[in-house]
């Protein structure tokens, strides 16, 4: 790490000593977020004590083209994760837009095309960072002036320290190379290649695997106006090196493609996503997350579906396995007027194959089973399918009063090889409202009624259930907010064993950029997933109160 920083220093001093004359221009900027919570979290009915304390500071330091920056963490005890106090991330960056040159050593986070081969980021609220320690730069340049050719050239690399967000004490540690370039023949048309190269240590149950890890990518975007294209294909090939696990070296190959079609007019906009992502099809037997040739940490491409903002849609969402996945989504954004718009989105995914067993119960030996049409996703229910429908209108009736309504069809089956007759098969019908009507200026009415009716056919007992949740809130713009958040069940079976939870929030602005939340009440948690990386939030209630501030 000190080599990339002084090679840095060295190219930042020698730009400047070749100016006449300097002109300092110093900009400087502080971040930070405090957040505490006391009372008791729930897993599967028992109760226990939960108190957290953290505070996340992110400063920064510009002088002319060269900036500085450093967070500093006290995560004790943490919310979620292993706690943590001291310098979490620094960098020093070069930044010229001019001259179309930006290097930056220590920490960063970075994505290449859509992700396929190289897309790394941090998202706290999942306790998931992938960000790498090392030096990133790129150069762009244009050559011509009739015909100007565009290009950008990158280079990054460093160490990266993935800690598993299900099982803490389970730590990844990779070293990373990328070399990517970008060209752009003519004005509609830009081209890519990216190459990572990967060497790192996956622990599992029962050992540790030394992997190397390659990965090309290509890639091409064409926008004609109306009309925009976009297709990536990365290729991933995996070598485990002989351990206690593996008797011999292991070499495995994967694959995966995704593109976007899109078209837009005045009134209507058009997207059609693709998927199809092979990084490590295997047998139902072996597919254990931790296995080291999966897709790797420092990967994260498109999960073509829809990420949910209704409160109850988003409690089932849709698990993206990227190892083994084909699918596609459709999303229609249509307004008639300024006042009205309809947004249609439809999603459907599966896996590629069926599997059998030819060997016994106890020693099962799985073969695949040839599918033709496997670059299409399947319904059969060994295949583990998931579709899903919604639909949206909003309506601006005037300046005070705004509606919205939605409907939305989702269907999952997760297919059990040992038992298929105990496949799970998740349906679920929601219908969410919201109103928002400025009664006196300056002071806003919000009105969220969701209602949702569910089927799971493994209940022991009845299999339909409802859900509801009523929020209402009052606000003055634009300093002060007060939300009550209501949820009630008819579930019997659901894992908190309650049916009733009630939780109200108080937001007070003391300035543009400082804000104090506090809550008190039961919330009841669930899977949650972002940018396809999900996990299991357990059911909460007590005091909660968070400080953002920004000088």
């Amino acid at each position: 790490m000190k080599k990339y920083l002084l090679f840095l220093l060295l190219l930042i001093f020698t730009a400047a000593a070749a100016e006449a004359q300097i002109k300092l221009n110093v900009k400087a900027s502080l971040s930070n977020l405090f957040r505490y919570g006391s009372g008791t979290e729930s897993n599967g009915g028992i109760s226990y004590p939960k108190e957290y304390f953290e505070d996340v500071a992110d400063g920064r330091l510009s002088v002319n083209d060269i900036i500085f920056g450093i967070r500093y963490e006290i995560d004790k005890p943490i919310e979620y994760g292993k706690d943590f106090i001291g310098i979490k991330k620094r960098f020093v960056e070069y930044k010229n837009v001019d001259d179309g040159i930006d290097l930056r050593a220590g920490d960063f986070w970075e994505i290449i095309s859509r992700g396929l081969s190289m897309n790394v980021f941090e998202d706290r609220g999942q306790y998931y960072d992938t960000g790498i320690d090392g030096f990133n730069g790129y150069i762009k340049r244009t050559f011509g002036k009739k015909h100007p050719v565009k290009v950008k050239a990158q280079i990054l690399g460093g160490s990266l320290i993935y800690n598993d967000f299900i099982n803490f004490n389970r730590v990844e540690t990779y070293n990373v190379r990328d070399a990517n370039v970008e060209v752009s023949p003519v004005k509609f048309m830009n081209l890519g290649f990216n190459y990572v190269y990967s060497n790192g240590r996956v622990p599992s149950s029962t050992d540790t695997a030394n992997i190397n890890a390659y990965l090309p990518e290509g890639y091409a975007s064409i926008n004609l106006g109306d009309v925009q294209f976009f297709a990536s294909y990365a290729n991933k090939h995996v070598n485990v090196a002989a351990n206690k696990t593996y008797s011999q070296e292991v070499s495995a190959k994967g694959d995966g493609f995704y593109s976007s079609l899109s078209f837009s007019k005045s009134k209507i906009g058009i997207t059609l996503d693709y998927k199809n992502y092979r990084f490590d099809m295997t047998a139902p037997d072996n597919r254990a997350t931790d296995r080291p040739t999966k897709m790797l940490p420092f990967q994260n491409p498109p999960t073509v579906v829809r990420e949910q903002t209704s409160t109850l849609i988003s409690r089932n969402p849709h698990v993206v396995d990227f190892n083994d996945e084909v699918g596609a989504q459709l999303d229609v954004v249509y307004a008639p007027s300024d006042k009205v718009s309809f947004n249609l989105n439809t999603a459907v995914a599966s896996r590629h194959f069926d599997y059998i067993n030819t060997g016994t119960p106890s020693k099962p030996k799985y073969e695949r089973v040839a599918r033709s049409g496997n670059f299409l996703p399947g319904f059969d229910n060994s295949l583990s399918p998931y579709w899903e429908v919604f639909l949206e209108g909003e309506w601006y009736a005037t300046d005070k009063l705004y509606g919205k309504i939605a409907f939305d069809r989702q269907s999952q089956v997760t297919y059990s090889y040992n038992n298929p007759a105990a496949s799970e098969k998740l349906t679920a019908f929601t219908i969410p409202t919201e109103i928002r009507y400025t009664f006196i200026p300056e002071y806003t009415l919000k009105f969220i009624l969701e209602q949702q009716f569910m089927n799971n056919n493994v209940r022991v007992g009845d299999q339909n259930y409802m859900n509801t949740y009523l929020s209402v809130g009052v606000s003055k713009s634009p300093e002060l907010s007060a939300t009550v958040n209501l949820e009630f069940t008819n579930d019997s079976e659901d894992p908190s064993g309650k049916k009733f939870w009630a939780l109200g929030e108080l937001a007070y602005k003391l300035s543009g950029a400082n804000t104090i939340t506090a809550s008190y009440g039961s919330e009841r948690g669930g899977l949650r997933c972002t940018s396809g990386i999900c996990r299991y939030v357990r059911p909460f209630e007590g005091f909660r109160l968070s400080i953002s501030s920004k000088f």
